[in-house]
């Protein structure tokens, strides 16, 4: 199939598209660069300096074609999500299945971001409080007071409130790198230059620490469910445009991630601990103080941002368990759907050169009266942002409330048991991790791709990308996950 050909909600010159290329690079950046930057150091000390360099090069390959292969599958089938990406390959099914593994890892992540919480307010309170350093205050409670102070937001039915916090995250993170740069530069004298440490890991010869550190690194990059969104706000989205835009932040991703884990190592070395804030001392340094307190707000105000996505995914999969499939279809205005038509209309090849942006009233008409009779439905299929079906659960207040009660105390009393980010950050890179962000883009984009042939020299080398991105993330997941349960255990 052409790029001419693809198909995109909204469309192509859809006044709802504003970003440029350099705002949905950076867009993917900020969403991207987290709490997972903390625990690289940790994969370093692990894997060694250059194994680690070459992981954190891997990972950012893949991960790369992965975001720009979901594109694809996008472009070909008019779904707006994830969710929808997996409707149009596998059907109603795995759109559920998505749902669950999705509210599921935003679940762990959750509990992660808690552990980083806990750890940055609790140092941050011994400093601020001059607390003794014998007797800081309980992890627990802090954390606890912390979770209190934004339920106001953890209750949020939107997140408009928080829609700058991308940009928060990526300055505070920014300014932690710069502090530990310079702790690690003013740490090593010319008398114990890098290349002179006996104590530096250049490679490590201990192939289950290699497996511990892949999943922690590929997990800085996982940006699976923000470029969707960020293609469908693209002005003239090409896919030249998009894939600039995926490499460019990428590409700053590696480079901010690369100097945050060497930096993080070599001031730390082998003590590193899995946040390697643990390893600092901010009230010796008022950057650093700086840094983490920033760092420290962004861990809390990415909780509701997260809450979110995970109550609505756990919530449809709980509807359709309770009510079963949903099967009352929302009537939809004629433009919405537009792109289903198209796609549709497109399988069954009524219309090889259908151009969505010149398209009449009287050939939808017809395209949806040769679907109907080809035996296509065409109303059970349209994007989710349509509110496709009416739902007996998700807009219910008092589950509304309940759901985030449930979910923000399971995270709470897991995270308060959990030793280190970096146990959590291992499973859920090792297990959903590698799922989400490889295994289910490849196989629905092999699904899809038989659906669309397309002969050209690019299709066919997607094709191998994802039969062999399929096989080696599936094998990397079992041994990865294994490798995790046997250390933790």
């Amino acid at each position: 199939m052409k790029a001419a050909d693809d198909i995109l909600v909204p469309e192509f010159n859809s006044p709802q598209r504003k970003s440029t290329v350099v705002v949905a690079a950076f867009n993917l950046t900020a969403t991207i660069m987290g709490g997972g930057v903390l625990s690289i150091p940790y994969a370093y000390s692990k894997s060694g300096i250059i194994v680690g360099s070459l992981l954190m090069i891997v990972a950012a390959i893949i991960t790369e074609r992965s975001l720009y292969l979901l594109c694809l599958c996008s472009r070909l089938t008019g779904a707006a999500t994830y969710g929808e990406v997996g409707e149009a390959a596998f059907g109603k099914n795995m759109e559920y299945f998505i749902s669950l593994i999705l509210g599921i890892f935003l679940m762990f992540a959750i509990t992660g971001y808690m552990v980083l919480a806990k750890d940055i307010w609790t140092a941050l309170v011994t400093i601020i409080g001059r607390f003794d350093e014998t007797t800081p205050p309980s992890d627990t409670f802090v954390l606890g007071v912390t979770i209190l102070l934004i339920i106001p937001f953890l209750v949020q039915k939107s997140l408009y409130a928080l829609r700058f916090n991308c940009y928060v995250s990526f300055s505070s993170v920014s300014i932690l790198c710069l502090a530990l740069i310079h702790q690690a530069w003013t740490t090593l004298s010319p008398t114990t230059m890098v290349w002179s440490n006996n104590d530096v890991l250049w490679w490590s010869t201990n192939f289950e620490d290699v497996l511990l550190a892949f999943p922690i690194i590929s997990l800085s990059f996982v940006g699976i469910f923000n470029v969707l969104p960020i293609q469908n706000a693209l002005f003239k989205p090409t896919r030249s445009r998009i894939l600039l835009a995926v490499d460019g932040s990428i590409l700053s991703c590696f480079v901010f991630a690369q100097l945050f884990g060497l930096s993080g190592y070599l001031y730390a070395g082998k003590q590193v601990d899995g946040n390697v804030l643990k390893n600092c001392d901010p009230a010796s340094d008022p950057f650093l103080f700086l840094g983490q307190f920033c760092c420290g707000i962004t861990v809390v105000l990415v909780i509701p941002m997260m809450l979110l996505p995970c109550r609505s995914s756990l919530l449809e999969v709980l509807d359709v368990l309770v009510y079963g499939p949903h099967q009352t279809p929302v009537e939809l205005e004629e433009s919405e759907r537009l792109p289903l038509i198209i796609a549709d209309a497109k399988s069954i090849k009524t219309n090889n050169n259908y151009d969505s942006t010149a398209t009449t009233t009287t050939t939808i008409g017809q395209n949806q009266q040769q679907l109907q009779q080809n035996g296509h439905e065409t109303k059970s299929s349209c994007p989710n942002n349509t509110r496709r079906f009416k739902t007996h659960i998700i807009d219910n207040t008092f589950i509304h409330y309940t759901s985030t009660l449930v979910i923000i105390f399971t995270c709470y009393m897991i995270a308060i048991h959990v030793p280190g980010v970096a146990d959590v950050w291992s499973i859920l890179g090792c297990s959903m991790g590698f799922l989400i962000s490889f295994i289910l883009p490849s196989v629905c984009y092999l699904k899809i791709q038989k659906r669309y042939p397309d002969h050209t020299l690019e299709s066919k080398a997607w094709v191998w990308f994802s039969w062999i991105l399929l096989v080696t993330s599936s094998f990397a997941l079992v041994a990865c996950t294994t490798e995790t349960i046997i250390q933790l255990m």
